[in-house]
Formats: structure tokens, C-alpha cells, sequence
């Protein structure tokens, strides 16, 4: 019986000390997770999903120098740089087929931001 209760007592102390290892991994991980999302330069895609030829997009504090748009194959189907560089911008989307896709915004000082974008005409 002894032997019973100090298995049982050992199993306790090491799933306790495992569960409050787990426990401060976990929110050290989140607060990481909330600075580099705070640090993140604000970006609006709208409207999204884009039903029309034609997407908004506005850099909340940088000016854009670039968009590109990626399919879900990884495949970029539109690249535009642009020559000058405003906080907001329109894109034509005539010959984008409807899907899923990723739009990377970059600014002139090369801050990148990538949001999941679709075209549903």
C-alpha cells in the first residue's frame, strides 16, 4: 500500500511541475507573440473578399512602394511597384481568377506586411 501511495504522490508532483513548466512557457510565448503583433505595421485590404476588379489598400504609417500577389500555390499572378509612393493605393485585379490568395504590401523603407486576401467575383 505504501508503494501505491508514493507512486501515486511522485505521479502528482511530476504532472504539477510539468503542468506550471507548460503554463510559463505558454505566456512567455503569447506576450512574444503580442510584441511582435504590436510592432506590426497596420494594413487595410478592402474590400475583401473583393467582389469587383479593384482592391483598397492603405498603409496606416508608411508609404507603399510595392504590392504583390501570391496564389496558394506560391505563385506570384500580379507585381506592381510603384514610382510614387502614397499611403493608399488602388489595384485593377481584371485577369485575377477567384481563389485565395496572400497580398504583401511593402513600403519605402522595406517594412513588409502579408494579409490572406480573396477574390470571390
Amino acid at each position: 500500500m505504501k508503494h501505491i501511495i508514493l507512486f501515486l504522490t511522485a505521479a502528482f508532483l511530476t504532472i504539477s511541475v510539468y503542468s506550471q513548466t507548460a503554463t510559463n512557457y505558454s505566456t512567455r510565448q503569447n506576450s512574444s507573440f503580442l510584441t511582435q503583433k504590436q510592432n506590426t505595421p497596420e494594413v487595410k485590404i478592402y474590400p475583401n473578399p473583393c467582389k469587383n476588379s479593384r482592391v483598397n489598400v492603405e498603409f496606416k504609417s508608411h508609404l507603399i512602394s510595392e504590392i504583390q500577389l501570391t496564389n496558394i500555390a506560391g505563385k506570384v499572378v500580379l507585381k506592381k511597384k510603384f514610382d510614387f509612393a502614397e499611403m493608399k493605393k488602388q489595384v485593377q485585379l481584371n485577369d485575377i481568377q477567384n481563389g485565395m490568395y496572400l497580398l504583401q504590401v511593402k513600403s519605402t523603407d522595406n517594412k513588409k506586411v502579408v494579409k490572406k486576401f480573396i477574390v470571390s467575383k
